[in-house]
């Protein structure tokens, strides 16, 4: 036993090499993190022959069991116009006039359905949709997108970690339910969807969508904005059904049910079935699976008079999830989960050492420690406030907010809600909670934005962290010294390798229908934007309102600045006023600092361009209004204003026209420029040939003229559009025009972003989509 105690933690990590292997194949990367795990294996070389039996066991085991899976991951589908029968798997969820949910075919696979909603009472009519129902759906089928920006959520890997190849879009009035189900699993899916909308009408908005995370694990009525404050400011794990709550209503469960006269046994066994239940209801999210399983376990154990160390059990549970759902092994709670709880789990016995106040600031440094460099590796920026905000929001949210809402719950099905204490309290206190935390997570001071680290430098951050944990359990008084050091050196590489870089980048950003275009000077020396997309909304509806709308500045622009770590945009280039040039630069002002912005001269009347400038102003900008003949020199790059004048009849041909000279390559960056601009172009500029040619209004007809191509000769075109536009971008002509003149086109709306490295008049390419 002893020995199986002392080998024990060496099998996840060998089980979760062979399964990585199995799934995603060998790399450089990989075959370093596997002799890094042999070298700590064996660098003792005790219980050489039991250590090389149990690694060599879990490691084939777990690469079969990740071969078979991949394996079985086949669909019997294919895309196009199909009829599908099948039970909704998930709870419906209607937001604005888009409805989603899960569905389980005949042919059982999962499938997610995407609808839109083309007037009210169709929406209300979805409203009645319930887990379990079986329905007809006639549609058409297609597989999830791939991200189109570098550093884009990967929603098709999202979809293919749980078992999902497919993505339907039902045909108006084509969702048809038949009969509902019986099963047990639907039938509290069905009173979990119950309670989410009795939650959503009886309780008031501020509250209500913490309400529903913290109960049933869905955070769907949460407004976005607040979401995302949760995200920033590094507290989103309190949202999320865990281990405290398990533990919570297992205790208080455990207490009733002993004194009411239950023994003790029976009490057990009464939670040992009620535990799966409430893995259900509560949304079954990995951390619910991880609680849940792990009391059961301590309970099975108590049943049986045995006694389970936690680090035992914990892996236990980690093995069984995996071979149960190998893809969990790939999502973020999963990751976060386990591996937090494992680090709390392997330094208890030191946190017990310290007083309850240092109890609470280990735990809480510790899991803030295990859980950067992954919520980094995905979220690119650290909160410089998160550890203290946790120190107050964990005890917060344990002690008074987590019991209100379980006991305020169960009050509501006896007590009306005049009466109903708990609930009225939470009610009142959690609107000025909100508005503070709203506050703090736009302050541009509380988190600081480092780029998304590397997978090995993720690697080398967690080799310092199990460093830094030897280094505690040692002691000493300047423990934390070394390890300090380390961890300090790495985030300021992190921080500092983009200066250190000598080559220059140019990224056609994929912001739909619309333009922005990035550049990055050697050593980042300076960082342009030209311009910024913007969202083009047609609904006036209310009820087609979303609670999580759309918006390309806030959803595409910023997270890849984000991702590239730009904190700071040098010079905002804004070409023209229209919307899908300049509305993405509301919420780049929020998020990241702009020192110099350029507009067209010329009479400014649209009220958007008012309104932003406006803004710009407000936020201390320095705005310039240029034209012709503007020009500037810096880090070694050349750049020219060719247009407007300022006296144009179009806000078209008003566009800023740039031409940039960057490492030798030429580029004419020419906004929505029509017909006319480009001729006045060619008879001011005969001598202008450039490198890279970004077409004028996004491919439209009436710009990039066989006369503008002979002349200004482009060895490559840019094109920016929106797939599927409502306006045909780019016209047929202009891309039979381009291609009769064999020069290559890079794409938005085929390749999503590119970007351009630049180095002594060499070009290298990088695209999002191949």
């Amino acid at each position: 036993m002893n020995k199986l105690g002392y080998l024990l933690p060496l099998i996840p990590f060998s089980a979760t090499l062979g399964l990585l292997l199995a799934i995603s194949g060998s790399s450089p990367l990989y075959l370093l993190i596997l002799v890094i795990f042999l070298l700590v294996c064996f660098s003792n070389p005790s219980l050489f022959k039991e250590k090389l039996l149990f690694i060599l066991i879990s490691f084939l085991f777990y690469y079969l069991v990740g071969v078979q899976f991949t394996n079985q991951i086949t669909t019997s589908y294919k895309a196009g116009n199909q009829t599908l029968y099948g039970q909704i798997h998930t709870v419906p969820i209607i937001d604005g006039d888009s409805l989603s949910f899960r569905l389980k075919t005949d042919r059982s696979e999962i499938i997610q359905i995407h609808a839109f909603l083309h007037d009210q009472s169709e929406q209300i009519n979805m409203k009645q949709l319930t887990p379990g129902e079986v329905c007809k759906i006639e549609g058409s089928l297609s597989e999830p997108m791939p991200p189109t920006n570098f550093g884009q959520f990967h929603y098709q890997n999202h979809l293919k970690f749980n078992g999902i190849n497919w993505i339907m879009r039902p045909e108006r009035g084509k969702i048809n339910c038949i009969s509902k189900s019986d099963s047990l699993y639907y039938g509290l899916q069905k009173w979990r969807h119950k309670q989410m909308q009795r939650i959503e009408k009886d309780v008031d908005p501020d509250y209500q969508g913490l309400m529903n995370a913290l109960l049933f694990g869905d955070r769907t009525l949460m407004e976005e904005d607040l979401l995302k404050a949760y995200q920033r400011l590094g507290i989103i794990h309190l949202l999320a059904v865990s281990g405290l709550h398990v533990g919570m209503i297992v205790s208080l469960l455990f207490y009733l049910f002993i004194r009411v006269g239950i023994t003790r046994e029976r009490t057990i066994e009464v939670l040992l079935c009620i535990l799966p239940i409430y893995v259900v209801i509560a949304g079954g999210a990995p951390s619910v699976i991880r609680a849940s399983i792990m009391s059961m376990v301590v309970l099975l154990c108590m049943r049986m008079k045995m006694k389970v160390s936690p680090l035992n059990g914990i892996v236990i549970v980690y093995l069984g999830y995996l071979i149960y759902q190998p893809f969990a092994l790939f999502q973020l709670g999963f990751q976060l989960s386990f591996l937090v709880s494992f680090g709390l789990i392997i330094s208890s016995h030191i946190i017990r050492k310290y007083t309850i106040l240092g109890q609470l600031w280990a735990v809480t440094f510790l899991s803030q420690l295990l859980s950067f460099p992954i919520i980094l590796f995905h979220m690119f920026e650290i909160s410089w406030i998160s550890l203290p905000l946790n120190m107050v929001f964990i005890p917060f949210i344990t002690t008074i907010v987590l019991p209100l809402t379980l006991l305020s719950f169960f009050c509501s099905f006896i007590l009306p809600l005049t009466v109903n204490i708990p609930l009225l309290f939470l009610e009142f206190i959690y609107p000025f909670i909100n508005t503070v935390l709203l506050k703090m997570a736009n302050l541009k001071f509380s988190t600081f934005n480092v780029g998304k680290p590397s997978l090995f430098l993720v690697l080398l951050f967690y080799n310092i962290i199990v460093f830094a944990f030897v280094c505690w359990e040692r002691g000493g008084r300047r423990w934390w010294k070394w390890p300090g050091v380390l961890i300090g050196l790495l985030f300021a590489y992190q921080i500092m390798h983009p200066y250190l870089d000598p080559t220059a980048k140019v990224t056609m950003i994929d912001v739909g229908q619309g333009d922005s275009f990035l550049i990055e000077l050697p050593y980042r020396k300076a960082v342009y934007l030209i311009d910024t997309g913007g969202t083009m909304s047609f609904i006036n509806e209310e009820w087609r309102q979303s609670r999580k709308p759309f918006e390309v500045g806030q959803d595409v622009l910023v997270p890849t600045l984000k991702e590239k770590g730009i904190r700071k945009i040098d010079r905002l280039i804004l070409t023209h006023g229209h919307l899908d040039h300049i509305g993405g630069s509301f919420a780049l002002l929020k998020k990241v600092a702009v020192n110099k912005v350029y507009y067209g001269q010329g009479v400014v009347e649209g009220d958007i361009e008012l309104q932003l400038l406006t803004e710009f102003q407000r936020n201390g900008v320095d705005i310039q209004l240029i034209g012709e003949g503007k020009s500037w020199r810096e880090a070694g790059a050349n750049f020219v204003i060719l247009s407007p004048k300022g006296n144009e009849n179009s806000l078209n041909n008003r566009s800023i026209v740039l031409l940039a000279e960057i490492e030798g390559i030429s580029f004419l960056f020419s906004g929505d420029l029509e017909e006319e601009g480009e001729q006045r172009l060619l008879q001011d500029y005969p001598n202008l040939q450039v490198d890279f040619l970004k077409v004028g209004h996004h491919g439209s007809r009436t710009s990039t003229t066989e006369a503008f191509l002979d002349r200004v000769n482009p060895k490559w075109v840019l094109i920016s559009a929106g797939r599927r536009n409502r306006f045909g971008h780019p016209h047929p002509e202009v891309i039979t025009r381009l291609e009769e003149k064999d020069i290559p086109i890079f794409r938005t709306d085929q390749q999503g972003a590119v970007e351009f490295r630049l180095k002594e008049k060499t070009v290298t390419v990088r695209k999002v989509l191949k």
